[in-house]
Order: C-alpha cells, then sequence, then structure tokens
C-alpha cells in the first residue's frame, strides 16, 4: 500500500505485522540498521504515520485543517522511514546516463543525501590569501532563512533524500541568529554540521545543548609557517588546540586544505601530524577566483606524483581521505578500485546539492561563479531544474569518452573557466588531457 497524493509515497514496511488487542495496535518490525526484530505497541506517532498512510492522506491538506506547520509531517514520516515501520520511495534525482555514454547503476547515478551549503554570513574573522569570495552581500533576514529551510524540507521530500546542511560563512557563528537557524534546522530533522573557524568552549558548549553537529571542519593550509602565511598569524595553534576541544565535547572533526603549487609538499607531513587529533583530512585544489587569482595551480605533470604519493599516504592512513576527483584517474591507470570520487557522484556540481549565499543566490559550487537562480525569488525546485543547472551537470566536454567520467568529471571550480562557458573549460591539472 502506498500513499501518493500531496508527494507522499511512502508505505507500510514489508516487515510490519499490526494486530489490534483491547489495550490498543501491536506492532511488529524489522529494524532498518542492524535487522532487529521490534515488538511494541504503538504510539501516537506510529499511529498518525500509520494513518497517513493507509488512509492516503495528503500532507497539505492535513496541516492545513490542524493549522500546523507541514514540516512536522514531514518529520514524522522520516522518522518512522528510520525507525522501520515505513517505507520511503527510491529518490527521483537522477543523472542523465547519456552524459556518461553508458548508465553506471542506482550506486553513481542516484542520490540518498542532498546538501545545503548554506553560507549564511559573509563576515569572516580571517583574511586568506586564496580566499574565492569577499565581496559584500546583503545579509538574510529572519524571514529568508525560515523560507529557505521550508523551500529547502519540501525539495528533500518531493524528491526523496534526506536533507543534510552545512553550515558555513565567512565564520557562521558571526551571524546574529545563528543558534536560532540552527536550532530549527535540528528540530525539523536535517542532518547538521559546521564548517567554519575555531570558536569558544561557550558556544560548543551551546551549539551541543541543542545537538552535536555530525562534523566540524575547519581548514589548514600546511603545517605552521606554511598555514600562518596564507591564514594569518597564529591559526595554525589555534586550529590544533581547537581539534582537542573539539575532541573534548565528542564532536567528530574535519580539517580541510586548500592546494595550490605554493603548498602541495606540505600535505604529506601535515596527514602526519594530525594523526590522532582528527577524524578526516581532505584537500580540494584552489580556485583561481577572487583573491586566489594571485596563487597558481600544480602543473599537471607535477600534480600526478604528488596524487600517487597521497595514494600510498592514504593507504595506511587513519584520516586521509581520497575525495580528489583525479585521483580515479591515477587508481585507474594503476588497475586499482575507484572510489566514488569528490561528492560521492564524481563532480558533483548542482547534482548532489546546491550552495545558497546570503542574498539568495543558488550556485552549483561555491569555489567559482555558478549561479543557479536565486531562491528569495524563484522556488529551489525552479532553480535545481532550470537551462542554468543543466548546463553545470552537463559538466566539461573535454571528459567525454573518459573512462573514469562518472567518478571524476575533473573540478570546474580549479579551472579557468572559458568564455564558451562550462562546457568547454578543461581541467588545468589532468595530466591525461595535456598530455594529449
Amino acid at each position: 500500500m502506498e500513499s501518493r497524493r500531496g508527494g507522499n509515497r511512502y508505505r507500510l514496511a514489508d516487515s510490519l505485522r499490526m494486530e489490534s488487542r483491547g489495550d490498543g495496535i501491536h506492532l511488529t518490525w524489522q529494524e532498518p540498521v542492524g535487522g532487529r526484530i521490534r515488538q511494541a505497541m504503538a504510539d501516537m506517532d506510529d499511529l498518525l504515520g500509520l494513518k497517513i498512510v493507509t488512509g492516503n492522506l495528503d500532507l497539505k491538506s492535513l496541516a492545513d485543517t490542524h493549522d500546523l506547520p507541514l514540516s512536522r509531517f514531514y518529520r514524522l514520516l522520516s522518522y518512522l522511514d528510520r525507525k522501520g515501520i515505513l517505507k520511503a520511495p527510491a529518490t527521483l534525482l537522477r543523472r542523465d546516463p547519456e552524459l556518461f555514454g553508458r548508465d553506471l547503476g542506482d550506486e553513481l547515478f542516484t542520490l540518498a543525501h542532498f546538501g545545503l551549503q548554506w553560507h549564511i554570513t559573509n563576515a569572516c574573522d580571517l583574511h586568506c590569501r586564496h580566499c574565492y569570495d569577499r565581496s559584500q552581500r546583503s545579509p538574510m533576514t529572519e524571514a529568508q532563512a525560515l523560507r529557505a529551510l521550508d523551500q529547502f524540507q519540501h525539495f528533500c521530500h518531493e524528491h526523496w533524500v534526506v536533507g543534510h546542511i552545512a553550515f558555513t560563512g565567512g565564520n557562521p557563528f558571526l551571524y546574529p541568529g545563528f543558534f536560532d537557524l540552527y536550532r530549527e534546522a535540528v528540530n525539523r530533522g536535517f542532518e547538521v554540521e559546521i564548517l567554519g573557524n575555531p570558536v569558544s568552549g561557550d558556544q560548543l558548549e551551546k551549539l551541543c545543548s541543542i545537538r552535536p553537529p555530525g562534523q566540524f571542519q575547519v581548514s589548514l593550509e600546511g603545517r605552521r609557517s606554511c598555514n600562518d602565511r596564507i591564514r594569518g598569524e597564529g591559526s595554525f595553534d589555534k586550529v590544533m588546540a581547537f581539534l582537542d576541544l573539539l575532541k573534548s565535547y565528542d564532536i567528530p572533526s574535519g580539517v580541510m586544505l586548500t592546494l595550490h603549487e605554493e603548498n602541495y609538499r606540505e600535505v604529506l607531513p601535515l596527514v602526519r601530524l594530525l594523526e590522532g587529533r582528527t577524524d578526516a583530512f581532505n584537500f580540494t585544489r584552489l580556485s583561481q577566483t577572487g583573491e586566489g587569482a594571485a596563487l597558481r595551480q600544480i602543473p599537471p605533470e607535477q600534480y600526478k606524483g604528488f596524487l600517487d604519493r597521497y595514494i600510498a599516504c592514504a593507504a595506511s592512513s587513519h584520516i586521509a581521505a581520497c575525495k580528489e576527483s583525479l585521483i580515479n584517474l591515477a587508481l585507474w591507470e594503476r588497475g586499482e578500485k575507484t572510489t566514488p570520487g569528490c561528492t560521492g557522484t564524481g563532480c558533483g556540481i548542482a547534482f548532489d546539492g546546491v550552495i545558497l549565499l546570503p542574498d539568495g543566490e543558488v550556485h552549483g559550487c561555491r569555489k567559482l561563479p555558478s549561479r543557479m537562480g536565486n531562491l528569495w525569488q524563484q522556488t529551489l525546485e525552479e532553480i535545481y531544474f532550470s537551462q542554468a543547472s543543466a548546463a553545470l551537470r552537463r559538466g566539461m566536454r573535454a571528459c567525454d569518452g573518459c573512462p573514469v567520467r562518472a567518478v571524476c568529471g575533473g573540478c570546474i571550480a580549479a579551472s579557468t573557466v572559458s568564455p564558451s562557458g562550462f562546457e568547454y573549460t578543461v581541467d588545468p591539472c589532468c595530466w591525461r588531457l595535456w598530455g594529449k
């Protein structure tokens, strides 16, 4: 049985058994994670969810009738899916196999999670040499923030993906209403994380009183001397101390590095230094927009050698992740198993999530101008399925026919975008292209 009206296509879980007794409805079901068999009398949430599905109720009408936010019912159905009583339908967001010459199956062509990288403010307490955007943008109002959450929640529910919000900036803690906004996102059932700068123990305490983030990611650009040249004097020691503070609060941490010619030799020593201090290390290549235009990319012939060394390091590291797309080209050339790529689906620009800026602009990737629309003027649905978004998802034509196209696709953000458009751009570090 399925409920299809009003975007609601949940059904009863296959394992669910219901028995009516004198004291109420008794349920038997299998938990999705672990497979444990559970038995319990249905509580009020269970009964409401079962009524919605078996009665084929329209969620919007239900919300209007009872003067409740639609998000209340979205959260309920999502909760019962995780519990194992209901079953959510498969995601409706799917890549176009024609872009890759073949359909490689659900793992690479569909999404389970959909991300919102939310730059709630451009205010920042650092001034990094590679910063891609220090422009002044109109600040976001509380009403606009709530509209963004409504739009994101509706989009995730309509397309059957789990919503994930990464709060960032600038420094997200400098946004006046940050904690209220964070609480609202948590209350709506979103997965949340922070991409920011070190904060005080008091601020972490307040954050954890709402809910600890799934991860708190900070940035380093190398060891102390190199990092402080790029991010400011004393920033290295502050980050290292903050990683220890995060550990004391049992908050998973991550470190991100922006890679360029000046600091690529710092990566392997930094990984060794961070072992045991953080839970994850990743790097992304320099975007030569904004102030990053003054720095240089690594030449292709040097980059391949660096990736070979990084892959060897990652094999024995507990923290080094292989997110960079061109790692898959290196692995393929060695006859080794590839990874899911930058976002789990190769280059996920305008596919696996969106970037929201304080003035409502929506982009496909934060590290380059990739405007898809404006959320204060359009719905997220209109923006995601626009021609501008489709052009970004199409990717670079230079990658067509490449055997690792689906898990790589190069990095548009690391490229100098062609005047003819994104699709005619070429990744400056791809040795396969530049070696032809």
